[in-house]
């Protein structure tokens, strides 16, 4: 009939507008909306990171999202990160532009020019997005937002464990429990293999990462033994250092097993609950960095949640710092985002400030609702205004 045809019409119009609205939804492979509640979480949890970081002198500095790229990519950490960055041409200046996809080249190109002339150690922290080409077999996110301090300027055993440090109370503080800091010399590796053929690496650094001691054995490569001996030292704190402090090693060898040790005692001696282990031979994940790395775990989150060390600056500037990776910690603490709204059935504005005063929050409600009950549920409010007081909502 008429009626039917009319009727079908409509539908398939409604399906198309529906798909048309839907394509309008997408968003690139590897970004995504973070809506609410993850929105307001991750906001309190970093001003809260930024506010411990604060208390302990780092100041806070807030770099561009894009720059120049022979600026940004050339020189200190920034030099390494080419593969992972964005490039777009800047239709004023004509010339290339970089979008960041790691703020810490940003914070060696800020220390080293605008900042070089302050007295050292120069204490810095950040926050903000990074875009990144492609993400990692661990999380596929390309738009990724860091919260990170940094130690410019000084190289001591102390210093590196003051970060470390910073970094485990930043993250007790948004309720991350049961931490455990593994410490690294991803720089011994190279060390120990630099006389064998680059041809040969790639075998032995996969049995390393494998820990397959038994590859190492039949290799028979130069410094066989003291590889073996660091892998065995892998493990917890007690373990490690017993198996460390006993290796035969050569200068610089040695040198850089005591400035491990040393910093684990220095966390050791001011923090007696976090864990401490040690992998020296781990590098995987440390692209830029020159001296002790660590990586940050806990038992409640999934993969490390935070990771840092040493590096150079583009001014050739010892430093060390860290980056916490807050898209992890979402669901830590739930109590940041206790809605405890007030449903107001009219506008008034001096009333909700006395209410938000009380510490709660408000929401006006519609005039033309009579159920102001039904209203208020919908809002998600659990109080209501009614005679003056703050009344609430019955389960």
């Amino acid at each position: 009939s008429a009626a039917s045809d009319v009727y079908k019409r409509q539908f398939l119009w409604l399906c198309s507008m529906t798909d048309v609205i839907s394509q309008k939804g997408l968003l690139p492979a590897g970004l995504s909306d973070v809506l609410y509640p993850n929105a307001e979480i991750q906001a309190k949890t970093i001003e809260k990171l930024l506010d411990v970081f604060s208390s302990y002198g780092y100041i806070r500095v807030k770099p561009p999202l894009v720059e120049f790229e022979d600026s940004l990519l050339l020189d200190g950490p920034g030099s390494l990160l080419k593969d992972s960055t964005f490039r777009i041409m800047d239709p004023l200046s004509q010339k290339m532009m970089a979008v960041r996809s790691d703020m810490t080249a940003q914070i060696s190109r800020i220390s080293s020019t605008r900042m070089s002339h302050l007295a050292r150690p120069l204490r810095l922290s950040y926050s903000g997005d990074v875009l990144r080409v492609k993400g990692d077999s661990f999380n596929m996110d390309r738009q990724k937002t860091q919260v990170g301090a940094e130690l410019i300027g000084i190289q001591s055993e102390g210093i590196d464990a003051e970060i470390i440090l910073l970094c485990v109370k930043s993250l007790v503080s948004i309720d991350v429990s049961s931490i455990t800091i593994d410490l690294n010399l991803p720089f011994l590796r190279d060390y120990l293999l630099k006389e064998i053929p680059v041809s040969s690496r790639d075998e032995i650094n996969e049995a390393i990462d494998r820990k397959d001691q038994n590859l190492i054995k039949k290799l028979k490569i130069k410094n066989s033994d003291l590889i073996l001996d660091f892998m065995k030292a892998a493990g917890d704190y007690n373990h490690s250092i017993k198996i460390l402090s006993r290796l035969k090693l050569d200068n610089f060898a040695a040198e850089a097993r005591d400035y491990l040790l040393n910093v684990g005692k220095f966390i050791k001696e001011n923090d007696s609950v976090v864990n401490i282990s040690i992998d020296p031979l781990e590098n995987r994940g440390f692209k830029y960095h020159t001296g002790l790395s660590f990586t940050l775990f806990s038992q409640n989150h999934k993969g490390e949640i935070a990771k840092g060390g040493r590096y150079q600056t583009i001014s050739k500037e010892t430093a060390t710092g860290f980056t916490i990776y807050t898209e992890k910690l979402y669901n830590t603490s739930n109590d940041l985002i206790e809605r405890n709204l007030v449903y107001i059935p009219f506008l008034n504005i001096r009333i909700a400030e006395k209410i938000i005063k009380k510490g709660y929050k408000v929401i006006f409600g519609k005039k033309s609702n009579n159920d102001i009950e039904l209203d208020a549920r919908e809002m998600g409010c659990k109080y209501i205004w009614n005679n003056e007081t703050i009344e609430k909502i019955k389960d």
